[in-house]
C-alpha cells in the first residue's frame, strides 16, 4: 500500500515545485504589468546627454525611473511632483527618442496606484525644446481651476525660447488615471507667464481664479529697426480648451545705437558675455541704499553672483545660449546642487539690461520673482564707494594650553595648535589659531572630526582672558568666548550668548 502512494506523492511535489518556479520567474519578468513600490526597473544617470553634446562638468546624482523606458528612449532628467493631490508623488521623466530627427524633448508621466501597487506609463507629451541644459518642468495652476498644469520651458535649435503647457483632462478611453492635453505651445524671442496675486478665497479652495495670460514677444517683420517687437497676448478659453491669441501689439525698440547692437548681438554667446561682464544693480534704487539687488556676471571665472542685504549667493555658470536680444544663462548653486536658475538677459540700452530669472528647485512654482527687472551697469565711480581698506590680521602670541571647564558641563582643551571640545553635541576635535584683527583678539576653530565622523565645521569667537582669585588666593583663568562672524570688512559680534570657561591648576 505504501509503494502504491509513492508515485502520486512524488508527482504532486513535482507539480507544486514547477508552479512555484513559474510564478517566481514570471513575477521577475520586465513588463509583466508593473511593479510594486519600492521596486525600480532600471537606474539612469539623469542629466546625461546624447552623443554630440558636451558632458556636464560634474556628474548628476543617480536617479531612478519607476517605469521601464522604451528601447529608443534616453532619460535626460527626472522630476517628482504630486499632480493630483493624492498621497503619492508622480514621476515626470524628461526623455528624448533616438528615432526623432528633430531632437524634441518629451515628458512622460509615471503614475503609482496604491491599490494595485503598480507604476504605469500614464501619459506622454512632446515639447518644442531641444536644448537639454535649458529645459525645465514646473507644476503650476495657470488656469485657476485648482489643478496643476505641466509647464515645459526651454530653447529650441534656433535659440528661441519655447513654452509648452499641458492641461489635466478626463480620460476619453474610459480608463482611470492622469491624462493631459496640450493647450499652448509657442517659440519666440521670449515666452512669459504673466502671473499675479490670487484671492484668499482661491487660496482656501472656495473659488476658482482668473487664468494667467501668456505673452509672446517676436521681432516685428514689417520694421527695419532690429529692436522693434510684436507682443502677443494669449488668454485661456474654457470653450476651446486652449490658450488663444487675443491681442497683438507693436512695441518700438529702445533707442540703442545700431552699431552697438550689431557688435553685441552677433549670434554668439561669448560676445555678449564679454560685454555683460561686471556688476549690475537693479534700477529704481540708489546702489548704496539698503536692499538693492546686484547681479555680478563673471564669465571668465564661470560664476554668477546674486547679492542682497549682505548675502551673496554663488552660482556656477553652466551654459549660455544666444538669443536675438541677448543670452539665456543656466547656472547652479555652488552649495545647493539641486537649486538651478535660468536667466533670460536682454540688451535694453548701452548701459542697461532686462533680466528675468526662473528658479528650478524641483518645486511646483518659482519661490520668488524678486530678481526680475531692469539692471544698470555699476560705474567705476560708484564702485569706488564700495571699496574698503581690508582689515589686516596678525598672529597673536597668546597661549591657551590647558583644560577649561564651563558650568554647563562643556570641556575645552588646548594642546599646541589642536583642540578638543566636549559638549552636549558630543566630542569635537580640530585645530585652532589665535589672532588679532582691528584691535580685537579672535579665536578661529576648524573641526577635523565630530565623534567618529569627519567634519569641516568652522567657528570664530571674540576671545577675552582674565584672571581672578578664589577665597584661598588660588588664581583662576577665565576664558570668555563670544560668537563672531569674520568677513572682508572685519569681525562682527553675533547675538548668541558667550561661552565662559575657567581653568584651575587642580584640573590640569
Amino acid at each position: 500500500m505504501k509503494r502504491y502512494t509513492h508515485g502520486p506523492f512524488i508527482a504532486a511535489v513535482a507539480i507544486t515545485l514547477a508552479l512555484a518556479a513559474y510564478f517566481f520567474l514570471s513575477s521577475r519578468t520586465p513588463g509583466a504589468g508593473g511593479a510594486g513600490e519600492p521596486v525600480r526597473y532600471r537606474s539612469f544617470e539623469a542629466g546625461s546627454l546624447p552623443a554630440g553634446e558636451d558632458e556636464p562638468e560634474a556628474k548628476a546624482p543617480r536617479l531612478s525611473s519607476a517605469i521601464p523606458l522604451e528601447p529608443d528612449e534616453t532619460l535626460l532628467d527626472l522630476y517628482s511632483l504630486n499632480m493630483d493631490f493624492d498621497d503619492e508623488e508622480e514621476q515626470i521623466l524628461v526623455t528624448r527618442r533616438s528615432g526623432d530627427a528633430s531632437g524634441a524633448i518629451r515628458v512622460v508621466l509615471a503614475d503609482y496606484s496604491p491599490s494595485s501597487r503598480r507604476w504605469t506609463r500614464a501619459w506622454e507629451g512632446q515639447t518644442l525644446s531641444t536644448q537639454v541644459k535649458t529645459f525645465q518642468v514646473s507644476g503650476v495652476d495657470l488656469i485657476g481651476d485648482h489643478n496643476f498644469d505641466i509647464v515645459c520651458t526651454g530653447m529650441n535649435a534656433d535659440n528661441e525660447q519655447t513654452m509648452t503647457v499641458f492641461w489635466k483632462s478626463d480620460p476619453d478611453d474610459g480608463r482611470s488615471g492622469l491624462r493631459f492635453i496640450k493647450v499652448f505651445e509657442q517659440s519666440a524671442d521670449a515666452v512669459l507667464v504673466e502671473d499675479g496675486e490670487r484671492s484668499e478665497s482661491y487660496k482656501m479652495g472656495q473659488t476658482n481664479a482668473e487664468s494667467w495670460p501668456i505673452t509672446v514677444w517676436r521681432p516685428d517683420p514689417d520694421s527695419s529697426n532690429f529692436l522693434d517687437q510684436i507682443k502677443e497676448t494669449w488668454t485661456w478659453s474654457f470653450t476651446a480648451k486652449a490658450y488663444l491669441m487675443t491681442d497683438r501689439e507693436r512695441i518700438p525698440g529702445a533707442s540703442i545705437a545700431k552699431k552697438l547692437a550689431d557688435s553685441i548681438l552677433d549670434g554668439k554667446a561669448d560676445t555678449f558675455e564679454r560685454w555683460l561682464e561686471g556688476i549690475w544693480y537693479q534700477e529704481g534704487l540708489d546702489p548704496l541704499a539698503p536692499g538693492t539687488l546686484f547681479l555680478t556676471f563673471q564669465p571668465r571665472d564661470g560664476t554668477v553672483l546674486f547679492s542682497s542685504e549682505g548675502v551673496v549667493e554663488n552660482f556656477r555658470w553652466e551654459s549660455s545660449s544666444p538669443t536675438r536680444m541677448g543670452i539665456y544663462v543656466s547656472c547652479r548653486n555652488q552649495s545647493v546642487s539641486n537649486l538651478r536658475r535660468l536667466l533670460d538677459v536682454e540688451l535694453e540700452t548701452a548701459e542697461s539690461i532686462d533680466v528675468r530669472v526662473f528658479q528650478d528647485l524641483r518645486m511646483k512654482a518659482d519661490v520668488s520673482g524678486r530678481w526680475d527687472g531692469r539692471y544698470r551697469r555699476l560705474s567705476p565711480e560708484a564702485a569706488k564707494a564700495f571699496r574698503k581698506v581690508p582689515s589686516a590680521a596678525s598672529v597673536s602670541g597668546l597661549s591657551l594650553d590647558g583644560l577649561f571647564l564651563a558650568t554647563g558641563g562643556e570641556e575645552l582643551r588646548f594642546d599646541g595648535s589642536l583642540y578638543s571640545m566636549k559638549s552636549a553635541e558630543g566630542l569635537e576635535e580640530g585645530s585652532f589659531a589665535v589672532y588679532t584683527l582691528a584691535g580685537k583678539t579672535l579665536l578661529d576653530m576648524r573641526a577635523i572630526k565630530a565623534g567618529d565622523q569627519p567634519s569641516s565645521r568652522r567657528r570664530s569667537w571674540f576671545l577675552s582672558l582674565s584672571v581672578r582669585s578664589e577665597d584661598g588666593g588660588t588664581p583662576v583663568t577665565v576664558l570668555s568666548l563670544a560668537p563672531a562672524r569674520v568677513g572682508m570688512d572685519g569681525a562682527e559680534r553675533l547675538e548668541s550668548a558667550p561661552l565662559v570657561l575657567e581653568k584651575r591648576l587642580e584640573d590640569q
